[in-house]
């Protein structure tokens, strides 16, 4: 199966939200959708289920575009399933009774949703009403419900909130065994070094445009990655001259490109870092989280070690 979006626009009234979006989906890929708050990842997902109205553009899925006719969103929302608002839970339903609900209305199994239950370690709470669980295990039970609809495409928004790091990883490998039976899925997340665990891509909205794509089956540079203060880095750009792109990250992180340095040089700047005191070293392609930073010029690592009055520029 694919999903193709050819050159989507969105707009409310006179207000551009998302303006000639295109990407092309197959069996099997699972893509991380990011962006700061606000800025086009629900709206995209809304507009690709016809929730909202699309000013121009196609959604085709197998090479069949699905308009705006009552008929076409009906086979559409057969094909796709979007990750539901725990504010649409019923409370005096019981988490069984949810799972139920969403494998009959999708293209599920009754005879799945014991199994589905056990894999997302719901047994002790599952049959109690909804209305005495924490905000994990309602966000659980939104997930367990997607994966009940078993649908080829699935989208979701923020899975991950609400869960502890133990949930987060049970939930990141049962994602991983939805892709390897074939499902196409989306999420939106603000959990960016989870999404390098298990997307297969990563997407980055700015300026209400697909703007970039991490792909993380292709060879990236590598940078040497610095956790450090402004005075280590400053010292360090002192006595050796730093490559091009060199990118300063927040208050508290510089990033060092290395493809194009010599071994020779690649060694003395090493050696120089780890004269350098307190300082954390890696080394590897920008993560999702990184870029995410350097895209938006956010202050994601904001903490200081010790050294609140010294910020990187």
């Amino acid at each position: 199966m694919t999903l193709e979006i050819k050159n989507m626009n969105i707009s409310y009234g006179d207000r551009v939200i998302l303006e000639d979006i295109s990407f092309h989906l197959s069996n099997g890929q699972l893509i991380g959708l990011v962006a700061p708050n606000g800025t086009g990842k629900t709206t995209l997902f809304n507009a690709i289920m016809r929730f909202i109205p699309v000013k121009s553009g196609q959604i085709l899925v197998d090479g069949k575009e699905y308009t705006a006719k009552d008929k076409d969103i009906l086979k559409l929302h057969q094909l796709i399933n979007f990750f539901p608002n725990q504010a649409d839970l019923h409370e005096n339903f019981s988490g069984t009774e949810h799972i139920k609900m969403y494998a009959d209305m999708w293209a599920g199994r009754r005879e799945d949703v014991q199994t589905i239950i056990k894999r997302l370690e719901m047994d002790d709470y599952v049959d109690r009403k909804v209305s005495t669980y924490s905000l994990g295990m309602r966000q659980r039970l939104c997930f367990a419900m997607v994966v009940a609809a078993d649908t080829p495409i699935m989208f979701m928004d923020e899975v991950m909130n609400g869960l502890d790091p133990e949930n987060v990883s049970l939930v990141s490998d049962i994602l991983i065994e939805l892709r390897e039976k074939g499902k196409i899925i989306m999420i939106a997340s603000h959990l960016l070094d989870n999404l390098d665990e298990y997307a297969d891509k990563v997407f980055f909205l700015k300026d209400k445009k697909l703007h970039h794509i991490i792909d993380h089956a292709d060879k990236r540079e590598d940078f040497f990655k610095l956790v450090c203060t402004q005075k280590q880095a400053i010292a360090l750009e002192q006595v050796f001259p730093m490559p091009n792109r060199t990118i300063h990250l927040g208050n508290s992180m510089l990033c060092i490109p290395i493809g194009k340095m010599t071994d020779e040089q690649q060694v003395d700047l090493y050696r120089l870092i780890r004269q350098s005191g307190d300082i954390e070293l890696s080394v590897g392609p920008l993560g999702t989280a990184q870029y995410y930073s350097h895209l938006y010029g956010l202050e994601l690592h904001s903490y200081s070690r010790g050294h609140s009055n010294e910020t990187l520029v």
